[in-house]
């Protein structure tokens, strides 16, 4: 059996987020939403030993929202504005949606990021 390498992890919580959808009919439909409709957001980085950025996996988003919203499954393209100022963006699946709880998966590179080690 292998050993598992060390991963450090950040959460950074999220003021605003933009979705854009990628593919389909509804390519590049864009829906931002503010902090006034954030219940709670963070984005979750994983940054494996060995490495200075997440691999194309190793990042999510969860979102809740006051209200309903509605959200296409499938491959998005997300700017993410962190309370802390930093702007992070990255194509994500959208793995799970009920209308106002989400989980983006990360799908692809996560430019933005900044490892603090």
């Amino acid at each position: 059996m292998g050993t598992l390498r060390p991963v450090r992890s950040t959460r950074l919580l999220v003021g605003r987020l933009s979705v854009e959808v990628v593919g389909g009919a509804e390519d590049g439909t864009r829906v931002s939403i503010d902090a006034d409709a954030i219940s709670y957001a963070d984005v979750f980085v994983v940054v494996r030993e060995g490495e200075t950025l997440p691999g194309p996996n190793d990042w999510e988003v969860t979102l809740q929202t006051k209200r309903d919203q509605h959200l296409r499954p499938g491959e998005h393209d997300l700017r993410i504005e962190a309370r802390d100022g930093s702007v992070l963006s990255g194509r994500a699946l959208l793995r799970y949606s009920d209308g106002t709880r989400h989980l983006f998966r990360g799908d692809g590179r996560l430019t933005g990021f900044v490892d603090a080690p």
